[in-house]
């Protein structure tokens, strides 16, 4: 892929490149005359990405790094940056679309002196990779790669090799969760059993087999092969050895192997003694490094971005516990150098993996942090340093900021807390299905509302199960809070309101005990108001800052009408935002017969003209298959046309091969200039010239997606496939 990264280093250059910034969306005319320049990385780029496999969590950390060029200061509406994840499961399907996610921008002066720029902001993804799982020898691990790409103030196309104006692409390793609930058939494959042994003659293959991993691999056989590895001693030993030795570092329980089995080995504990107690005056990263940091703002939650780098060293493989990294967080509040607020400490677990590749993989860690009292408005920006401490199986200091352990680094980082107006109990939503609240257009009720330019990133309406994500700040208030989302049709009485759930679970994290405790707090609310638990000032997070979900399946499609309200100090009740989206739960049916026109009583349907499956040669009047296309819905997005197999195509496609939602307001509708050209293609033609196929059997397929944002997920849902087939030979008999 070709990048080109444009950096201004002087501040002629920076206003060259500032009035091209301004003028970039608009009008397209502008943007040609540079856009032989792509990835122009002056004022954010994406430095880390990284995945929690417990979590199936993707995050990514941008840096902003100039004081002006976001379209505003934070009491404006600012700028956004867009973050499009893709992912790569080695399957032979190359990159796949896992969605977007955003965050709000500003120009923040460098007034008053002192750290401001560059920002670090995280944002987050998660994605569903169970099918992607495998059970796997122990030592081998499903290794992805992730793609971010960056886009200011435009939705990065969904085309993963696209390279954006203004951001840049990012690919990184990752680790999948190992299956844990396995199939009798993925032991035997694994074991290469080709016939059960009569005592397993009666198991069946599909059985699913739960097997828990033993906290230790046996000593003789770890030692063994760290030494082939070169793992020091010390490394090896480390969890054994210091939780015994007077200092202050700490561990987290864990099982460890005795100091008389050790000895054993003839390893020599003093000189491992010698080694755990020598101060640590520079970091030693030769098997982990954190290497980036940053604060999902509209969250209030941290993140951090930690490279493991060998393939041994972890304490054990997958089958095993395998060990921990462990991140804490610092605040310097008044920016005058000193972190001193400690903020918690958030961990990963890792595992010796052989297939680990050269550059390493990439995982993730977060920790919400108690803002209480740190809250300014949005004329007072509020910038602060970040401090994040990385250590291997001991615990991070929580007294010494300044303190590194055996293994690990610090990196400092500066953020920006979100502002707010309110010096009493608040709330805001931040996500509605996943994309930011303020997204939701006042006027359409659309999701990124672009009547003028639309894009397939515009106008999107809500389908499925659609989640709420928010804050309430207490500041200071310790008593009950309860809130309560409510629903109803646009425009019908008030009297209509009816909540859109009454039972809910939320993952909690308690950080006052150490370590921190996880656990799911479920409630049963008849009448919808749920209490809000999360108070920071004992330690309690709610994790995703979820405050419910809406399932719309059984809903008429239409105008919904939001209402969030929650109890304050008082306990009166305040309507916190009011606001009405759009519900579309159409599905696009696929004809499933052969037909030789399309199927209009359905909304997805591929023909070729007079029927399929006939024979085409290369003579003059019999060298083109000609056919029709449907693909309608009341928010297309694009269909395509794949020809298979594409090893004799020799790089022919269809004609056309694609067709988009912004494409059909300027081209109109290809099978009916009366449709709505914003439905879709309900009648298209389409071709193949097979002039230049090999003699074979093929099939063309169509496929397409809408605009919905279905189940709170920004991938655009897929429908398909119908498919037709032809043959191609020399001379086609009975022409």
């Amino acid at each position: 892929m070709a990048e080109t990264k444009i950096t201004a280093t002087t501040p002629e250059q920076l206003a060259q490149l500032l009035y091209n910034r301004q003028t970039f969306l608009l009008n397209k005319v502008f943007t040609q005359d540079i856009q032989k320049f792509n990835s122009i990385t002056a004022w954010e780029e994406i430095t880390c990405v990284g995945y929690n496999p417990e979590k199936s969590k993707l995050e990514a950390i941008v840096s902003i790094k100039q004081a002006t060029g976001y379209s505003g200061g934070l009491c404006t509406n600012g700028s956004r940056e867009y973050v499009r994840f893709f992912v790569d499961f080695k399957d032979g399907n190359g990159f796949q679309d896992m969605g977007y996610s955003g965050f709000k921008v500003a120009d923040i002066s460098e007034l008053p002196a002192g750290p401001q720029h560059p920002l670090k902001y995280m944002t987050h993804l998660f994605i569903d990779d169970e099918k992607h799982r495998k059970f796997l020898d122990c030592r081998t691990a499903v290794i992805p790669t992730v793609r971010a790409v960056l886009s200011w103030n435009t939705i990065p196309s969904g085309n993963p090799n696209a390279i954006p104006y203004y951001g840049n692409v990012k690919d990184v390793n990752i680790q999948l969760k190992r299956r844990t609930l396995i199939l009798w058939g993925d032991i035997f494959n694994a074991f290469e059993v080709k016939v059960k042994p009569d005592f397993l003659a009666h198991i069946n293959v599909k059985e699913e087999v739960h097997i828990p991993a033993p906290p230790l691999p046996p000593i003789e056989a770890l030692y063994q092969t760290y030494q082939r590895a070169k793992v020091p001693d010390h490394r090896t030993f480390y969890s054994s050895i210091a939780p015994v030795i007077a200092n202050e570092t700490q561990f987290i329980k864990a099982p460890s192997y005795n100091l008389f089995e050790i000895q054993k080995l003839k390893v020599n504990i003093k000189a491992i003694t010698d080694l755990i107690l020598k101060p640590v005056g520079q970091a030693d990263v030769t098997f982990e490094e954190l290497q980036c940091v940053g604060l999902n703002t509209a969250l209030d939650t941290l993140g951090a971005v930690v490279r493991i780098k060998k393939s041994s060293g972890f304490s054990g493989d997958l089958c095993h516990n395998g060990s921990k990294e462990h991140v804490a967080f610092w605040a310097d509040w008044d920016n005058n150098g000193t972190f001193d607020q400690y903020l918690g400490t958030s961990s990963i677990t890792v595992h010796d993996i052989d297939n680990i590749p050269a550059d390493g993989l990439c995982y993730n860690v977060d920790l919400p942090v108690n803002l209480n009292g740190r809250i300014r408005t949005c004329a007072l920006p509020n910038v602060i340093r970040i401090r994040a401490v990385l250590s291997w199986q001991s615990l991070p200091s929580t007294t010494n900021p300044n303190l590194l352990n055996t293994w690990g680094n610090r990196l400092d980082a500066v953020v920006q807390i979100r502002p707010s107006q309110a010096p009493f109990v608040d709330a805001q939503l931040t996500l509605v299905g996943s994309v930011d609240r303020d997204l939701i257009d006042p006027l359409t009720f659309l999701v990124n509302s672009d009547t003028t330019n639309p894009t397939s990133n515009n106008n999107r309406p809500y389908g499925g199960w659609v989640s709420f994500n928010g804050i309430i700040d207490r500041n200071g208030f310790n008593g009950v809070i309860k809130y309560k989302i409510e629903y109803k049709k646009y425009g019908a009485s008030d009297l209509t309101y009816a909540p859109i759930s009454t039972a809910e679970s939320f993952h909690m994290i308690n950080f006052i005990p150490n370590p921190n405790v996880e656990f799911n707090d479920a409630q049963v609310a008849p009448d919808g108001w749920f209490t809000y638990k999360q108070n920071p000032a004992i330690g309690l997070y709610n994790e995703y800052n979820y405050l419910g979900g809406w399932s719309t399946g059984a809903l008429a499609d239409g105008n919904y009408t939001i209402r969030f309200t929650h109890t304050d100090a008082n306990g009166n009740e305040q309507i916190a935002d009011l606001f009405s989206l759009v519900v579309c739960n159409v599905e696009m049916s696929i004809s499933q017969t052969a037909n030789t026109s399309v199927d209009l009583s359905k909304s997805l349907d591929l023909v070729i003209d007079g029927g399929d499956c006939h024979c085409y040669d290369k003579t003059p009047n019999n060298h083109f298959v000609n056919g029709h296309l449907r693909a309608v819905h009341p928010y297309f997005a694009n269909w395509s046309l794949d020809l298979q197999p594409s090893s004799h195509t020799h790089g022919t496609v269809p004609n056309p091969s694609s067709r988009y939602y912004d494409a059909l307001p300027n081209a109109g509708d290809i099978g009916n200039l009366a449709n709505n050209a914003d439905d879709g293609d309900d009648n298209a033609p389409w071709s193949v010239d097979v002039s230049g196929l090999d003699n074979c059997g093929y099939t063309v397929s169509l496929a397409a997606h809408t605009r919905v944002i279905r189940n709170s997920s920004t991938q655009f849902p897929w429908y398909g496939i119908k498919a037709v087939g032809f043959s191609v030979t020399d001379i086609c008999p009975n022409k």
